[in-house]
């Protein structure tokens, strides 16, 4: 994958509608945003929050840093509406489409509140790789907020290497090598996310 572009990841078993969509609205970035069908985990593991989701947002460095310049926040209502159908399919009271994890001796409905369908990925200016977490329950507008606050979070914290997301992470440094963040839409902040037992 090319680390300076908008790279989409997504499992083969994905519903094909929500992907072509996500594909159609974001044509018009041309170059700067590449789509890799990757196959299907398989068994899943206890620690699916810290795997890759069924559809990830990778920004690479220099896109996420044009999301936080003037002329880049024309890229914010299209991520968003290209994300649209994937909410539809699998977010909110009533999803498409249910998720179930496959381990080697069941398949369960996910305990999480946090989607194992999308998430959002980039690694800021100091190397740390952060993940943003959606909640399954959300209304379309408690996901579209997420979403606006997650872009603009991730052009600050690549770009500069600061913000909210780099004092989360400097708070609570994590025994991972990768950050879980979320929107708490009850307190209208990020929030660290551990889905590791203490120890």
């Amino acid at each position: 994958m090319n680390d300076q572009i908008l790279n989409i990841a997504f499992e083969q078993h994905v519903d094909q509608e929500a992907v072509t969509q996500l594909q159609q609205t974001l044509a018009v970035l041309g170059n700067e945003v590449e789509f890799h069908e990757v196959p299907d985990k398989g068994p899943q593991a206890s620690l699916l929050l810290l795997g890759m989701s069924s559809v990830a947002l990778i920004f690479g460095g220099a896109f996420a840093k044009k999301l936080g310049e003037r002329a880049a926040e024309d890229s914010w209502p299209l991520i968003k509406k290209g994300l649209s159908k994937i909410y539809q399919k699998y977010f909110g009271e009533n999803p498409e489409h249910k998720v179930v994890i496959f381990t080697s001796s069941e398949k369960k409905a996910s305990d999480s509140k946090y989607s194992l369908i999308l998430s959002l990925y980039c690694v800021g200016k100091n190397g740390q790789r952060v993940k943003f977490l959606y909640e399954s329950k959300w209304t379309q507008v408690q996901f579209d907020k997420a979403t606006e606050v997650y872009l603009s979070s991730i052009s600050e914290f690549v770009a500069l290497g600061s913000g909210e997301v780099q004092a989360l992470i400097d708070k609570s440094p994590s025994k991972q090598s990768l950050a879980l963040v979320a929107w708490d839409d009850q307190n209208q902040r990020l929030i660290s996310v551990n889905v590791l037992p203490n120890l």
